[in-house]
């Protein structure tokens, strides 16, 4: 596949967007009243998928062209800590003061508690904060549940790569088969379920050490979704999600759509949605309890994607520039 002549960034993107539109049914309705085979829930983890098969797919090759530990995480925390970093700093130091409960003596007493810090206030409860305390749901950031796991998914490819096993056409099949193991194992053991996610990743990672062997066709992806389709609603479902999700995502970004090749020029917005949309979504929903579920989905675009905009501007275009940097030094 070649460089910049795929359609990458427009599927990072359409992730980005699928799992904000998910999250504006979630947090309006409340967690307690979305249920395991809803079609807004799937639709967020298939947006959540997409992410993952990419980020397997190309990580590998990040790895291929330059296998030193060092410098790979040297660039996977440019292109993750610097943005992550700001949000999290403008959700406590601007949203926060705005929506919180509590008086601004209060709030910020409470945000340097280290008893706040330890609960994890900006991501799973802001109740400690009095962030979001008369919303369905009260937590602040939650996606950002995946990041600590995608790092350990880094981690395992670098390990791998160390000892010389992603020249193995095959390396990937134990880690999806354990993972896989791992995930029936503990599928009723919240967040443990969540464990799923990972097979998409090695599932990316495998499609791209494989990429020579596997022949991408249109009909091959009708026939991996008849099934998957065939058993919706049921555990099985997952199982072939597995196959049918990345291999419909990596057949997608290679079909030859010159205006989705584009679609990136002015910048790879996916992870700035990813992390301010939720944030903000629950802001809307502070000001706004009774919004339209239409309404509050296309509120959710107009104020997050500025907001990733910003982001991509302001900070992770200039990180991604140093982490181009970190390879010409390394190459001198």
């Amino acid at each position: 596949m070649a460089a910049y002549r795929n359609n990458f960034d427009f599927l990072r993107f359409l992730g980005a967007s699928l799992i904000i539109i998910s999250h504006a049914f979630a947090l309006s309705l409340g967690y307690g009243n979305v249920f395991e085979f809803d079609s807004h829930l799937l639709i967020g983890q298939f947006g959540l998928a997409t992410l993952l098969v990419i980020s397997g797919y190309l990580i590998i090759a990040s790895w291929e062209r330059q296998p030193d530990f060092i410098v790979f995480f040297k660039k996977r925390l440019l292109r993750v800590a610097p943005a992550l970093i700001v949000s999290i700093l403008a959700v406590l130091l601007i949203i926060g003061p705005i929506v919180t409960t509590l008086s601004l003596q209060e709030y910020f007493a409470a945000l340097l508690s280290p008893s706040t810090w330890t609960s994890l206030a900006f991501y799973k409860d802001g109740s400690s904060l009095g962030l979001f305390t008369t919303n369905p749901v009260t937590y602040v950031d939650a996606p950002l549940w995946a990041i600590p796991l995608e790092f350990f998914l880094y981690i395992v490819v670098a390990v791998m790569g160390i000892a010389g096993l992603l020249r193995y056409k095959n390396s990937m099949v134990p880690a999806i088969a354990v993972t896989v193991l791992l995930w029936a194992v503990c599928y009723l053991l919240q967040p443990f379920d969540k464990i799923r996610f990972m097979i998409y990743f090695f599932v990316g990672a495998f499609l791209w050490i494989n990429r020579e062997r596997i022949a991408y066709r249109w009909y091959y992806v009708a026939l991996l979704w008849m099934p998957t389709l065939i058993f919706f609603h049921t555990q099985v479902f997952y199982v072939f999600a597995f196959i049918a999700i990345p291999y419909t995502v990596i057949w997608f970004a290679d079909l030859p759509l010159e205006r989705l090749h584009n679609f990136g020029k002015y910048g790879d917005f996916s992870f700035g949605m990813f992390i301010y949309g939720y944030p903000i979504q629950q802001s809307i929903l502070h000001f706004m309890p009774s919004i339209e579920i239409g309404q509050f989905i296309i509120l959710s675009f107009a104020f997050t994607i500025p907001a990733a905009v910003l982001s991509w501007y302001l900070i992770e275009r200039h990180a991604l520039a140093k982490k181009d940097k970190i390879k010409a030094d390394k190459d001198l």
